[in-house]
């Protein structure tokens, strides 16, 4: 059962740190910051590289369409304002302005401007206007911006020579010094301003980047965009992460309190059957199915009534009629025909809205509590007689001696062959066989007090082994000892230990009036001492083995009964166990346990305190 606690969910149950999600997140959002930047540059750059050679292709097709103006090609009506006015007519272009080197404007695309000051006019940042074209971004009106491209003026044809003074021929004349065009190609005062070739003028064209800036803010946005939307996206796994890690943990906890209550109640040594509100089994104990002689599967989903013993079937009736079912004792049949005492209680199951669920059966076995009791009134019992026998014994004692001291007087008045003085010595031997039964039947009675020594084990078998040597010997029993090398010290009482081992020698020999074989093993195991007793001899009957540690209880027709009631107390004294393992005809063996280590009464006292 305590398997099923063991999580065997697959990722959700490992645990992710926040950090994790929250890191992934920031590392998202510098790549997208990065990557925003980036194409920021990028596109800047673009439009700069775009816009400076549009704005170069539009100066050199206005200086194309000058120089054919001013060759006389377009008409007599046609000139230069018109042509600024319908170049700056095109899509994207706001301005072409031709402006001197002091910044007063020489031609514009709107009239009104010419003879105005040039604005912004350029700062000591900006390039000065050079042969090729050079690029700016101004303000305008309001927060316009304006990419302006710009270069010298210069309406001239390639190929031809160049200076402080340059010769053209244009449309049949001859020009030195100075630029001359078509009459009425250039109108105004600024006309030799504009045709200085000292002080070339310079054009300039301003481009809307509006749709750029359009372009490049959109990019912003939808970078915006993605950076909140990963932002989301890591919030949401963070609290997902949390959501999922604390359901993980929430199964895993109802898991393992489901594994754990699941093996507390199958290892109770109580009997546990629940039933639902439609009197079936949802649930049964191993040892609840023992009770009921039947197996799990036999119990488990079947109707109370096909299972339960009518005595429970009639203490649910009385809960469902509003008694109260609490350790009350029933019998239930065994297995083995015999009845085992059991306590019932009973409750209702209700659930958390005040529903009926169903009942549960807790069923607790009395069997060792009554042989427990039965052991302790058997104890009492055999206490109260110890007691009165001791009475007893002290009261016979005495005129024993006198019984005694009456027949050795008697025995010595008659002759050693005549029949009195027999009697007078066999009345003397009863005597003392008599004194001999009241000493053990004292001994039994008072309580033993042991003489705690450390002893050697091997030389404490060896002695009670040669004690009866002489015998066993004329009986033809063989003896084997085997004791385990290197066996500790123990502390036990030598004499009291003695005296177990040599009646258990005794009882054997006895048992093996034909000769046989006597086998002594003592080892160590775990922390006790094991002595193994076994002979060859007769064997003991079931139903005297359930008898033999009883006082005056015997098979022998002169025993007492009392040798082995004495050993087993003397064995129960030093914290250990006897036991008997016999069949018929086929030898007996008694198997002693003591601690190797014991407890005197002040250490116990120390314990307790």
């Amino acid at each position: 059962m305590i398997m099923m606690s063991e999580n065997k969910t697959p990722y959700l149950n490992r645990s992710i740190s926040p950090w994790v999600i929250i890191g992934i997140s920031v590392v998202l959002v510098g790549v997208v910051l990065t990557q925003a930047v980036m194409n920021y540059n990028r596109e800047k750059k673009y439009m700069g590289q775009i816009l400076s050679e549009k704005g170069a292709a539009l100066i050199r097709s206005f200086e194309a369409g000058t120089i054919t103006g001013m060759m006389g090609r377009m008409g007599s009506e046609a000139h230069l304002q018109t042509l600024l006015e319908e170049t700056s007519a095109q899509e994207d272009i706001s301005y072409i302005v031709i402006a001197d080197q002091s910044g007063v404007v020489l031609a514009h695309n709107q009239e009104d401007k010419i003879g105005s000051p040039f604005t912004p006019p350029l700062s000591k940042a900006d390039a000065q206007p050079a042969d090729h074209p050079q690029w700016r971004t101004v303000k305008g009106q309001g927060s316009k911006d304006y990419f302006e491209v710009y270069k010298t003026f210069l309406p001239t044809l390639k190929g031809h020579g160049q200076g402080n003074g340059f010769r053209r021929h244009m449309m049949g004349n001859q020009i030195n010094g100075s630029h001359q065009c078509a009459q009425n190609w250039i109108k105004g005062p600024f006309r030799q301003r504009l045709l200085d070739p000292e002080k070339r003028p310079a054009i300039f064209i301003g481009m809307d980047i509006a749709p750029f800036e359009y372009a490049r803010k959109e990019d912003i946005q939808n970078s915006i965009i993605s950076i909140v939307l990963i932002l989301f996206l890591g919030l949401g796994g963070i609290v997902s992460l949390f959501w999922a890690q604390n359901h993980a943990r929430s199964r895993r906890l109802l898991l393992d309190t489901r594994a754990f209550a699941s093996e507390l109640v199958t290892s109770l040594p109580m009997g546990i059957v629940a039933v639902d509100d439609a009197a079936k089994v949802i649930y049964v104990n191993e040892t609840a199915s023992i009770f009921l002689r039947k197996a799990l599967d036999q119990i488990k989903g079947k109707n109370a009534a096909q299972v339960l013993p009518p005595s429970l079937l009639a203490l649910l009736d009385q809960v469902d009629q509003g008694g109260f079912v609490s350790e009350q004792e029933l019998k239930l049949p065994s297995r083995t025909g015999s009845v085992i005492p059991v306590t019932v209680t009973i409750t209702k199951i209700v659930g958390e809205r005040e529903n009926f669920i169903g009942h549960v059966f807790i069923l607790k076995d009395l069997s060792r509590i009554r042989a427990l009791e039965l052991e302790i009134k058997q104890k009492e019992k055999l206490a109260a007689v110890g007691i009165l026998a001791a009475g007893v014994a002290h009261e016979v004692r005495n005129p024993l001696s006198s019984i005694k001291g009456y027949a050795t007087y008697f025995s010595s008045l008659f002759d050693p062959q005549s029949d009195n003085k027999k009697a007078a010595n066999i009345m003397a031997d009863e005597v003392d066989r008599v004194n001999r039964v009241i000493s053990e039947l004292l001994e039994f009675a008072r309580p033993i007090e042991l003489e705690l020594k450390k002893t050697r084990i091997f030389e404490l078998v060896d002695k009670a082994l040669r004690l009866i040597k002489y015998e066993a010997d004329p009986a033809g029993i063989k003896i084997i000892s085997s004791v385990e090398p290197q066996l500790p010290e123990v502390e036990v009482d030598k004499d009291r230990l003695i005296q177990v081992l040599l009646n258990i020698f005794i009882n054997a020999i006895q048992a093996m009036p034909s000769g046989g074989t006597l086998t002594v093993n003592v080892k160590a195991r775990e922390n006790m001492l094991q002595f193994a007793i076994s002979d060859t001899g007769s064997g003991i009957s079931p139903q005297d083995q359930a008898n033999i540690f009883n006082p005056y209880f015997t098979t022998k027709k002169r025993g007492t009964g009392l040798g082995l009631a004495i050993a087993f107390k003397i064995i129960e004294s030093h914290g250990g166990t006897i036991t008997i393992e016999s069949l018929k005809n086929k030898g007996t063996t008694f198997v002693i346990t003591i601690p190797l280590k014991q407890n005197t009464l002040e250490q116990n006292k120390e314990e307790l305190i």
